[in-house]
């Protein structure tokens, strides 16, 4: 998979793509910002982008689901 199509993609296709979604949704569900973290490395995000959709999340989880 090219880095372009990659960018293209929303975290959660991104997650979708890599089989990567439950690990995902356990990690913020258990409130684990380091694993939460992995996972979107595991999608290619690079680490600041993984750090601030974590941030993001963990600010107001409600908003996204959890």
């Amino acid at each position: 998979m090219s880095k372009q199509s990659l960018e293209a993609m929303t975290v959660n296709e991104r997650l979708f793509k890599f089989t990567l979604m439950g690990q995902f949704d356990a990690a913020v569900i258990a409130r684990d910002k380091k694993e939460s973290i992995d996972v979107l490395l595991k999608a290619r995000f690079t680490p600041e982008q993984a750090n601030e959709i974590v941030s993001v999340i963990f600010q107001n989880p409600k908003k996204y689901g959890y």
